[in-house]
Formats: C-alpha cells, structure tokens, sequence
C-alpha cells in the first residue's frame, strides 16, 4: 500500500511538472526562460520574486483583486487560462526553480 501511495505521490508531481513547463512557454516570449526579463518595461523580472510573492501575484490576476491595468490583467488572465486557482503555489515554485 505505501508503494502506491509513494508510486502516485511522484506520478502527480512529475505530470504537474510538465503541465507547469507547458503553462510557462506561454511567459517565456515576455518574461524568458528563467524569468530574467522585464516584461513591459514594468513588471519585475519573475527571478527576482520570492515563491510567495509570485504566487500572491498569480492569485491576484486570477481573481481578479489586483490594482494593475484592465488590459495587463487581461492578457495575463488568458495566458493563465488552463491554471486553477488552487495551482498558483506549484506554479510559482516551478518559475522559481527555474533560476537555479
């Protein structure tokens, strides 16, 4: 039974991962590929954020509760159209790991 569960424990980690590499290629034009750009000459470059800062942020696009421009949130909304909600720490931990 502990072999399962640990054989599902992995499986699920390693099938969000390659969603996460998936969700990514859609940041990498604006943001590169371990998030080492500024995108739209405001955004912090992604490396620079914390796990916690970045997926705050991401929540906060998603739900909509944050100050930035209609159109920012927008174009970053339909980019993130395929993350849940309940996925946005993964994925910040995902872009984090990118810069090591």
């Amino acid at each position: 039974m502990k072999k399962i569960i640990i054989g599902a424990l992995i499986l699920s980690t390693a099938v969000f991962a390659i969603q996460s590499e998936d969700q990514y290629k859609h940041c990498v034009v604006c943001h590169g590929k371990q998030g080492e750009l500024v995108a739209i000459k405001s955004s912090p470059k992604l490396s620079s954020l914390s796990e916690e800062e970045l997926s705050m942020r991401l929540k906060k696009i998603l739900d909509g509760s944050t100050s930035l421009s209609k159109n920012y949130v927008g174009m970053h909304r339909t980019k993130l159209k395929n993350l849940a909600p309940e996925d946005t720490e993964k994925f910040a931990k995902y872009i984090v790991e990118l810069k090591k």
